[in-house]
């Protein structure tokens, strides 16, 4: 048997003093003693499991994967004395107390007509009970699915909604990783957040929404509870749980009102930890139409006539966050028939559409938008959608497809819609191949809508200078608008309805030209882009900076935000 040491007998002497140890060194000792008592009962477990011939876990110490929780209930982890830890495929490892036992092997049978694989592993009482501190999120739960039962129509204003997140800071902190994570998807899609960005710093993690195009601070975490949630974003998204110097990609899915939401996941490494940032993609708000958008005018009679096209290419530009994918998805609709085949290769796909084929790019497996491309060209299709043009071998397998029958929808990097043309060639693409292959480009930028509680005040004597320029151009290049200078413009209030800020929701604003036999000859002759500028401007064209100042007359949006969204005012 095994001696345990004793401090008394190891005194060497019997006076008051002798023997005694300061509170201190006493606790010390204490902890010691257990850290031996309880290492030797696991070793005695150890041994039980080479016996029995199943592996032994010490499942304290053992990394649990919160999924489990609500496969294996507490009530039923307590009954069966088991503890569910890893889940590959359809094979379950779970922790048992005595694999033997009535209740464990009844439970087995319950996972095995789930059709799980069970492989129990041996584990020791006192781990076990050391482990069920797991489970103490459940209250957490409860309240998550209340949250996620509030119908959007009734949802209070995100302002005090961020508020409650900042106030849910410390019981974040107590919950599971996962449950911490639904927490906060559920505040970003109750706020119609865009995305999730956790960004590590020296003490503390920021996490903010972006809100209409905006970043909103929502609370800092504490770097050790988001080191778990970080495993439990690379764990849902299928990151490698064991790289942290390198880049990756992913994405997962949560439910929320009986709709799926899709979340595209994006790691960098950074001095203090992996930043992610969380594009939320719910498919239950659907493609919206080109009115809602904000096309207008004879923009919204363009792009409603598009789904009339045979063939050619149609590309929308502008940087990211512009809504060029939503755009692009628009068109889809607009196109999507039983009539017609559509394909369209997506990286990622962000939304699922019926009765539209579409296929994910794998750079990593060499299933690029140029090799993808050729293979879709074998399908057959009416309507082929590229996500976005990143080289010449991409862009000529674009424009040939455009040249020979196919509708091709696509999206470029470019300021406005006349440097698409520059920017092609210097791609690399021949004159001969795309004057003939294009057919219509827009370029689009999101600027917020002013909220109703806007005051309406008198523009500023710049900003006065801004639309009598603007008024004076439209005259000549568009006299059918009879366009005047507003007398009053909105200017943002705030309320509670957009928590403070004035704004709420998004619109388009834009420019666009279509192809025409002038516009084939000046790209032939290699002209300048002042001189395709000129010829767009003759048949019409609006710029971004005028349909813009257009919207802030019609009292949409702000001037601020057209100089933000354009660099007008720099």
């Amino acid at each position: 048997m095994a001696t345990i040491f004793d401090p008394m007998a190891a005194s060497g002497g019997d006076d008051g003093n002798s023997g005694k140890l300061a509170n201190g060194q006493q606790a010390s000792f204490s902890q010691g003693l257990t850290t031996i008592n309880r290492d030797f009962k696991e070793k005695e477990v150890m041994r039980r499991a080479e016996e029995l011939k199943i592996p032994y876990v010490d499942i304290a110490r053992t990394p649990v994967n919160p999924d489990l929780l609500r496969l294996v209930t507490l009530d039923m982890a307590q009954k069966a004395s088991v503890m569910p830890f890893m889940l590959v495929g359809r094979v379950i490892r779970i922790a048992a107390v005595d694999p033997s036992n009535v209740e464990t092997l009844k439970l087995f049978e319950v996972l095995k007509a789930q059709r799980f694989e069970v492989l129990p592993h041996l584990c020791s009482q006192q781990s076990f009970e050391e482990t069920l501190h797991v489970y103490d999120f459940e209250k957490g739960i409860e309240k998550q699915k209340l949250i996620t039962t509030v119908e959007h129509d009734r949802i209070a204003a995100y302002e005090k909604e961020i508020s409650l997140l900042s106030e849910m800071r410390e019981k974040v902190e107590k919950l599971t990783a996962d449950e911490a994570m639904n927490f906060i998807e559920v505040g970003a899609m109750k706020t119609n957040a865009s995305d999730i960005h956790y960004e590590p710093s020296a003490g503390l993690t920021r996490v903010r929404f972006r809100i209409d195009g905006v970043l909103h601070k929502v609370f800092d975490l504490n770097q050790d509870v988001y080191k778990n949630i970080a495993n439990q974003i690379k764990y849902r998204s299928k990151m490698k749980l064991n790289v942290t110097n390198i880049p990756q990609d992913g994405r997962y899915s949560f439910v929320l009102n009986n709709g799926k939401v899709d979340v595209r996941v994006s790691s960098i490494p950074t001095e203090f930890g992996e930043s992610f940032v969380c594009r939320l993609l719910d498919s239950s708000k659907g493609v919206m139409h080109f009115d809602q958008m904000g096309f207008a005018g004879k923009y919204l009679e363009t792009m409603n006539g598009l789904s009339g096209l045979s063939h050619g290419m149609v590309l929308v530009t502008g940087p990211t966050g512009s809504g060029k994918t939503t755009t692009l998805y628009a068109l889809l609709a607009q196109f999507n028939d039983t009539e017609t085949k559509i394909i369209t290769l997506e990286d990622p796909v962000e939304y699922q559409i019926t009765g539209v084929t579409q296929s994910q790019i794998d750079e990593s497996h060499g299933y690029s938008f140029a090799a993808g491309l050729r293979s879709v060209l074998r399908q057959d299709p009416d309507v082929v959608m590229i996500g976005e043009i990143r080289d010449l071998e991409t862009a000529t397998t674009a424009a040939q497809a455009a040249l020979t029958g196919h509708v091709l929808l696509s999206t470029l990097h470019t300021n406005s819609a006349v440097e698409t043309i520059p920017r092609l060639l210097n791609m690399g693409i021949p004159e001969f191949m795309m004057a003939p292959a294009l057919s219509t480009i827009i370029a689009q930028r999101l600027v917020r809508v002013v909220c109703e509680c806007r005051e309406m005040v008198a523009p500023s004597a710049s900003d006065l200078a801004k639309f009598q320029a603007m008024v004076a151009s439209l005259a000549v290049v568009r006299p059918d608008l009879k366009v005047a200078v507003p007398e009053t413009i909105p200017r943002p209030v705030g309320c509670d309805k957009c928590s403070k800020t004035g704004y709420k929701g998004q619109l388009v604003i834009c420019e666009m030209f279509s192809m025409d036999r002038e516009m084939e000859e000046l790209i032939l002759q290699k002209s300048s882009s002042g001189k395709l500028l000129e010829a767009a401007r003759k048949k019409g064209m609006i710029t971004l900076e005028e349909d813009g100042l257009l919207k802030v007359a019609q009292g949409l949006t702000t001037i601020e935000e057209v100089f933000r969204a354009t660099n007008m005012g720099v």
